[in-house]
Order: structure tokens, then sequence, then C-alpha cells
């Protein structure tokens, strides 16, 4: 009897630590989704770049913090959302043969919705014939302005038209 007695006691010892022994076999965690709805974007020439009517003796500049500035318009941004800008500009302006240098790149931002370059503050220095730079949007329209500097009207025949094309992107960060 007293060896039954052992034997239960044995199993009822391993019976207990088998319970507590046991391992958790599964858990879970939730992940949530999520989206913001942002205003969908248009960017629009406002006004193009024109130096006008140049001498070959000219070096002409035009700031982008002036009247005389081309400038784009980005309409449709979500208020407090960071944009990205990148414009591109073209490092000769042509007539379809011969080329003027463009280049002293500037370019500025009025993020309040009032169109007016002198109000503009500037953006991030060229890298090359590019400027990026981001901006947190204050109203749903801003207003871009670009500039540059025409280095060598002399290689430039009178009664020619010069062109190139800057080109502005907007996006959301």
């Amino acid at each position: 009897m007293k060896t039954l007695k052992n034997i239960l006691s044995a199993f009822a010892l391993v019976a207990l630590f088998t319970v507590n022994a046991t391992a958790q076999t599964s858990d879970n965690a939730t992940v949530t989704a999520s989206a913001t709805i942002v205003g969908s974007l248009t960017v629009t020439n406002v006004s193009n770049l024109s130096f006008g009517d140049i001498l070959t003796t000219d070096t002409p500049t035009i700031s982008s913090t002036t009247a005389d500035a081309g400038a784009v318009s980005v309409a449709g941004a979500t208020t407090g959302q960071v944009m990205n800008i990148t414009i591109d500009y073209p490092a000769v302006l042509t007539d379809g043969t011969n080329n003027l240098t463009f280049d002293t790149y500037t370019a500025a931002l009025r993020n309040d919705g009032t169109n007016d370059a002198t109000g503009a503050s500037a953006l991030a220095a060229p890298s090359g014939t590019q400027i990026t730079d981001t901006y947190t949007a204050a109203a749903t329209t801003a207003y871009i302005y670009v500039g540059g500097t025409i280095s060598n009207a002399s290689a430039g025949v009178a009664g020619n038209t010069y062109n190139g094309t800057i080109t502005v992107t907007v996006s959301y960060n």
C-alpha cells in the first residue's frame, strides 16, 4: 500500500510539473493600415522667362525674385504636406544651329498663394543644371519662379531667336 501511495505521489508530482512546463505555442499582434488622401497636383506655366531683345555684347541676368522671372503655379497641394521640387534647366538656349550658354540658375518659391516673385524665398543652389528642394505646403497654391543668365550672347546671330526648356516638377514627399 505504501508502494502504491509512493507511486501515486510520484505520478501526481510528474503531472504537476508537466502542466506547469507547457510552453505557449502561439501569440499575435496587430498592424494598422491607414492612408491619407492628398490633393491632386497641377503644375501650370504662368509666365515664360523672356530675356527680350539683347545685344551680342550683353550678359543679361534675370533673377528669380523679380517680376521678369519665369513662373509656374502649383495648385491642389494639401496644406501641411511636404512637397519635392525639381527644376531642370537647359545648359544652352539654341536656335537649332547656334547655342547661347544659359547658366547661373536661380529659383524662388512663394508658398502663401500670392503670385508675386518679389516676395518669394530663394530655393536651393543648383547642382549642375538642376535645382532640388522641398517645402511644406502652407496654402493650396504656390508659385515657383525661375531665372538665369545668358553668359555668351556674342555667340548669337542677329535676328535669330534662341530657346530652351525649363522643366519644373513638383510631387508629394
